[in-house]
């Protein structure tokens, strides 16, 4: 056991774990801060999410706590029994405070710690010693605190990836999360395992890696991750990164580029948006980046319909990008294809080739002043209208129509419903000639 001074202060008077504390005293139940929580608060990371365990009963437990401060309470797994309360934590912006509660994987709270994926995650604090005194008491079997001083990363134990082999991915996130390396030990431990990931399900494959791409700095760890052999486990086609390193370290350094600077703030809020399963658009277009000629592959994660889609459409901007002489028509085209994503394509199509930012700000000019007052104003008209007004049936006829009109609305031969009526009425005396 070790004892160290940090800062507790801001968790020493959080109103919940006070009651907590209360609470687990009035049961005579023996709670301790571990994990994520005890590295965090070493690191003086700000975090709403806190994890306890305690020798039984866990569920029990939360379950009767959760009731004494009429907080949510759910039960997310069964070995080992694991349950979360969630309080609210702040009124203003509607964020919380959760806590997880965990019994013990073993006979005692230091056999527990020791199973646990990495050594800086293997610490546990006392919740009375956190809450009474100014030097909490430190329990630290597997030296994780001098780990955390020297940004190392190691498994406790080469057994921890035999019980869960998605670790061999885990350490790679928390390396480019926290910029920490791994030590060679742990290393020669995954070198000896990496085929041990075919055994983990692809969903739980597929959030750990889009983990590590939603970092910063990504790139290195992926590079480290395919000369120990792990990456082809994930994606068997990439042998070497030369041809895709470029693009991925010019995007992680240079996510928008400078024609592009003044959308910043609207960018970063689009970039960071979900669309399923955990992958976010900025991690989502590393995916594209990293695959780009293997996009087909992108299904393999089976990641949400948003997300592929999503991933297709920034594929086909690209393409047409780099084909397109920059026409107002193309860009049209370019955009009508890309919509929602246009943003998505030029950040994308700017790492892959950055020549083609010289003609970014026409494509974004024409976006505001062409093609988004086109989308705002909507159909210029309706088959049901078309129906209505020239008594024509339902079919590919009118379908033909439609797309025509749409397309002289959006090259922007006509402006008025009066101006498409004009062309269907003309169309439709063609072929009755």
């Amino acid at each position: 056991m070790n004892q160290m001074h940090f800062e507790t202060t801001e968790i020493r008077q959080n109103s919940y774990i006070k009651l907590l504390y209360d609470f687990a005293n009035g049961m005579d139940v023996t709670l301790f801060l571990v994990g994520g929580s005890v590295r965090d608060l070493l690191l003086n990371r700000s975090t709403h999410d806190f994890d306890f365990t305690l020798a039984s009963d866990a569920i029990m437990f939360a379950k009767e706590f959760s009731k004494s401060i009429n907080a949510p309470f759910i039960q997310l797994e069964e070995n080992p029994a694991t349950a979360r309360v969630i309080a609210n934590y702040s009124k203003v912006g509607n964020e919380h405070f959760t806590m997880d509660f965990a019994q013990y994987r073993a006979a005692s709270l230091v056999e527990d710690l020791q199973l646990r994926d990495l050594t800086i995650n293997a610490m546990a604090i006392p919740l009375k010693s956190l809450i009474s005194l100014d030097r909490p008491e430190l329990i630290d079997p597997c030296d994780g605190i001098n780990d955390l001083t020297n940004k190392l990363l190691k498994y406790p134990s080469e057994e921890v990836l035999l019980q869960d082999p998605l670790r061999l991915l885990r350490i790679f996130r928390f390396a480019a999360q926290l910029d920490f390396q791994i030590s060679p030990e742990s290393i020669s431990y995954i070198k000896k395992n990496y085929d041990r990931l075919s055994d983990v399900s692809v969903e739980r494959i597929r959030d750990e890696f889009l983990k590590i791409l939603n970092s910063n700095n990504s790139i290195e760890y992926i590079q480290e991750m395919l000369n120990v052999g792990l990456l082809m486990q994930v994606f068997p086609e990439i042998k070497e990164l030369d041809n895709l390193k470029q693009a991925l370290i010019k995007f992680e350094d240079t996510i928008i580029p400078d024609e592009l600077i003044h959308y910043k703030h609207d960018i970063d809020i689009y970039l960071s948006e979900e669309l399923g399963a955990g992958a976010s658009r900025y991690s989502l277009i590393k995916l594209c980046l990293l695959l780009s000629d293997n996009i087909e592959n992108v299904k393999l994660l089976r990641l949400s319909g948003k997300a592929i889609k999503f991933s297709d459409t920034v594929l086909s901007g690209y393409r047409l990008i780099q084909e397109s002489n920059f026409t107002e028509k193309e860009i049209v085209n370019l955009l009508r294809i890309t919509h929602n994503e246009f943003w998505g394509m030029l950040v994308f199509s700017a790492a892959m080739n950055p020549g083609l930012t010289q003609q970014f700000e026409k494509i974004v000019d024409i976006y505001y002043n062409h093609f988004l007052p086109i989308i705002n104003q909507g159909q210029l008209i309706t088959g049901r209208d078309i129906i209505s007004k020239f008594q024509l049936k339902e079919g590919k006829q009118l379908g033909d129509i439609l797309k025509l009109i749409e397309d002289k609305q959006f090259l922007g031969e006509i402006k008025t419903q009066a101006e498409a009526f004009d062309v269907v009425e003309t169309l439709i005396e063609a072929w009755q000639e």
